[in-house]
């Protein structure tokens, strides 16, 4: 999988934040226009990954806005993995890490001046505060491990708003399971994402139940500002028999959507789409809508990761951009 269109394949990007000015060549109308082309095949939403919180998304933000397209955006794994003192380090109790990437963000385009006061940005529908913790929390599945994080991470980004004064409406928070099984989970533990789900409610209820004292009031925010999400690779049919069915009996009030659709091996792909986007327009389930999983192939991944992306790229270069700290040069490759 190693090209001379990406010389890093298989191997992790410096900087995986492409939400910014510095990769406006992808994204922006001057160069190959990425969002444009989301929505020109007929996406109202866009869900971002990487999030280096010293990159201002404000003109990323603005051109979603231009176009009609909602922004999932995303906290990065690096307060909980991989930055020095993450809270990995800090018994998986994550508030300062995760408050000081979210302020930034808040100060990095999430925000608007209006008038005396701050306002969100209106193209940014919901925030990921962790992307599939209960495969990256170790050890993987416990519930009182990735509910610790995710409970002290809801509560410092809601208290990082309060270093603003904000009005007007919010984004909803998100955290996005896998679609694994969670044996240790008390209830729903043999369907996938259920558990999980479950034990992440019980958490926010009673947070002293997972060792942690709230400084906001989680069960509020649970109930009004609160999306459950879900990574799949199943086809539509598995998806509602194995996790939406229960999930509507069991999570009434609290909205879902697909963080990541797509299932490779399912030969009529159209037919599978078509399914899955009219389960979502079922006004009887719960079920919001769907991401589909990816825009384009992971060249830097390799292997695998290379059977989700929608389009991968040409041989026509339309020019360069920097990236990391360290200002690491790259051609950007028509699609």
């Amino acid at each position: 999988f190693r090209s001379p269109r990406w010389p890093l394949a298989g191997h992790p990007l410096p900087d995986d934040d492409f939400a910014s000015e510095d990769t406006s060549l992808l994204w922006g109308p001057g160069g190959r226009g990425d969002l444009a082309v989301i929505r020109a095949l007929g996406a109202n939403a866009v869900r971002l990954y990487g999030n280096d919180a010293a990159l201002d998304k404000r003109a990323f933000l603005d051109e979603a806005l231009r176009l009609g397209l909602d922004v999932i955006a995303g906290i990065s794994d690096y307060p909980y993995l991989q930055m020095p003192g993450s809270c990995v380090k800090t018994g998986f109790d994550c508030f300062a890490q995760v408050r000081h990437s979210f302020r930034e963000n808040l100060k990095r385009g999430f925000l608007m001046d209006e008038g005396d006061h701050k306002v969100y940005h209106p193209a940014l529908s919901a925030v990921v505060v962790m992307n599939e913790p209960d495969l990256k929390l170790l050890p993987a599945g416990t519930p009182g491990v990735f509910c610790r994080a995710l409970v002290s991470a809801l509560d410092a980004v809601l208290d990082a708003e309060e270093d603003f004064d904000i009005r007007g409406p919010r984004p909803n928070f998100t955290a996005t399971f896998s679609f694994g099984v969670c044996p240790q989970c008390e209830a729903l533990g043999d369907l996938p994402a259920l558990g999980q789900m479950w034990e992440l409610r019980r958490a926010v209820r009673r947070p002293e139940s997972v060792d942690y004292s709230a400084r906001q009031d989680l069960r509020e925010a649970y109930r009004t500002r609160f999306t459950n999400s879900v990574n799949t690779a199943n086809p539509a049919g598995s998806f509602s028999s194995l996790f939406l069915q229960a999930y509507d009996r069991t999570f009434q009030g609290v909205p879902v959507f697909v963080g990541e659709y797509h299932s490779p091996q399912v030969e009529d792909q159209k037919a599978d789409l078509d399914a899955i986007l009219k389960l979502a327009r079922d006004a009887s389930t719960l079920l919001q809508g769907i991401s589909f999983f990816e825009f384009q192939a992971r060249y830097d991944k390799g292997g695998s990761e290379l059977a989700f992306g929608l389009f991968g790229l040409g041989e026509r270069p339309i020019g360069n951009f920097q990236i990391g700290a360290a200002r690491m040069n790259v051609t950007a490759w028509c699609l």
